[in-house]
């Protein structure tokens, strides 16, 4: 068994760079009532224990970047850090 994702990486939402569009169509969007599928403010970040940017996911709408921080999460707590790092880091071939 090898090191726990846990013990490497941490995971958070954070916003989104240069975003004032996004903000605007999320708050336009939220006022038409379409809410989930607003684009989302935020994004998911995979940090190193240290801090340190490991990577940035993009996520389209609130509903993509909320499954998405979910499924991170659950995978950080519960696969060892390179099965982690393959799937969520790794660049595909």
């Amino acid at each position: 068994m090898g090191t726990p994702a846990s013990e490497v990486y941490r995971v958070a939402g954070e916003d989104r760079r240069r975003n004032g569009l996004r903000w605007a169509a999320t708050v336009a969007m939220g006022l038409l009532d379409a809410g989930r599928d607003a684009p989302s403010v935020s994004e998911v970040v995979i940090r190193r224990g240290d801090g340190s940017l490991v990577k940035r996911l993009p996520a389209g709408s609130v509903e993509d970047f909320e499954a998405q921080l979910s499924e991170i999460t659950s995978d950080l707590a519960s696969l060892d850090a390179v099965p982690f790092a393959r799937k969520w880091i790794a660049e595909p071939a």
